[in-house]
């Protein structure tokens, strides 16, 4: 047989086979589209929940970032107001501190005043001239505060003196009666003029 010349039944063979094939290629190229298109809209699926994941993540970032620019906000007004507050405080404090410096420097001052005008009057009252009346019958009056001194005159009992000063060593006591004139107050234990 002519190994060209085809029977009619291999001509329908090769013509069923031909169109098996063609029918197997268009259903792998069918099968091969819908798989592509399948990992088409698989891989834009995935890009999208990609894509949505990243936002969403960035979202929560920016959220995070806004909470903790809040949070630094309020602990930041907080350490603010907590140092103001402490200045305040402090500032205060000073001020009581300068305040009764100042009251007590005031009472200080009184008081040294007060002392002062007491020393003042103690020394402007025993200063000032007192009255004695002479206790004994007769009673000399003398140059200085001694008996060896010159006599100048004299007193007798009851005579009233104006006692300007006067002047002790321990026992005895004088007193100034007048210019350059002393007479005993208390001599040897008796008093010879006693205060009014």
């Amino acid at each position: 047989m002519n190994p060209k010349k085809k029977s009619i039944f291999d001509k329908l063979v090769d013509a069923v086979t031909d169109r098996d094939e063609k029918a197997a290629a268009a259903e792998k190229a069918a099968a091969d589209k819908a798989a592509a298109e399948k990992a088409a809209a698989m891989k834009a699926a995935a890009d999208k929940a990609a894509a949505e994941k990243a936002a969403a993540d960035k979202a929560a970032a920016d959220k995070a970032a806004a909470e903790k620019a809040a949070a630094d906000k309020v602990a930041f007004e907080a350490r603010a107001a907590a140092a103001k507050a402490a200045a305040e405080k402090a500032a205060a404090e000073r001020a009581a501190a300068m305040q009764a410096t100042a009251d007590k420097v005031a009472v200080d001052a009184r008081a040294v005043a007060a002392r002062a005008a007491a020393e003042k009057a103690a020394a402007e009252a025993a200063a000032a001239p007192k009255k004695g009346i002479v206790m004994v019958r007769s009673l000399h009056i003398r140059k200085d505060h001694t008996t060896a001194s010159e006599g100048v005159g004299g007193l007798v009992a009851g005579n009233q003196v104006t006692i300007f000063e006067t002047w002790t060593d321990g026992k005895d006591t004088w007193a100034k009666v007048g210019p350059d004139q002393w007479a005993a107050m208390v001599y040897n234990g008796e008093t010879y003029i006693k205060l009014a």
